[in-house]
């Protein structure tokens, strides 16, 4: 199962809290692939049995072309789009999961709390100048606009709708995984770094989390 998350992210140094974020990511990247190759094939068969006009029932031809042209339609759209939403979403969940293990100072309770783009605005100011953060917001931008655009999407908020013309699709969902990814490795090297001045010698399997420097 844990192959599916290589593509994207493999934990260097198999601290705790990456190993849960690496599973959690496999699950996702499997998910996206079941649901993707799901569509696909029903999508397939139903256009073969539009074509071939088995479905029809006698004196209600155009009706039953009416309701199975319906069905290649919600699968091409809502279901397709509802697919690569739920993996966005649960893209920044997971990454914020693994951010609450990592902003573990005693006054980080209120972060934990908070949204993520608060929480990476603390990790960043917090690590300024130990690690290549330069598009480490970006990402995190990138992430948090589409988790919310599809939220509104799904509760038919006019106002943000009209704004917002993405395509939810495997393509969009593809790449959260990609930047999530991209995320976690930016994540895990300065927390490693963070955490080797006090004689860590952690590699991976090593499931013993340790305070960070102040």
């Amino acid at each position: 199962m844990l192959e599916h998350s290589e593509p994207y992210f493999f934990s260097r140094y198999g601290r705790v809290e990456f190993i849960v974020f690496e599973q959690h990511l496999a699950s996702l990247a499997w998910l996206h692939r079941k649901v993707g190759e799901a569509v696909d094939q029903e999508t397939t068969a139903l256009s073969t049995l539009r074509k071939s006009g088995e479905h029809r029932v006698p004196g209600w031809e155009a009706e039953s072309d009416m309701v199975l042209d319906d069905s290649l339609s919600v699968l091409d759209t809502d279901t397709r789009q509802i697919g690569a939403g739920i993996i966005i979403v649960s893209a920044a969940a997971a990454l914020e999961a693994l951010m609450n293990e990592i902003l573990c100072e005693p006054t980080d309770r209120r972060f934990r709390k908070a949204g993520l783009a608060r929480k990476a605005e603390v990790l960043a100011e917090r690590w300024q100048g130990e690690g290549d953060l330069a598009d480490f917001a970006e990402h995190i931008s990138w992430l948090k606009v589409r988790r919310n655009a599809f939220a509104h999407r799904l509760i038919a908020d006019d106002d943000d709708s009209k704004q917002c013309s993405w395509i939810f699709d495997d393509d969009m969902a593809e790449e959260a995984l990609e930047r999530l990814g991209v995320i976690a490795e930016t994540l895990e090297e300065i927390w490693e770094q963070r955490l080797r001045p006090q004689g860590s010698d952690a590699t991976h399997g090593d499931a013993v989390q340790q305070a960070p420097v102040s």
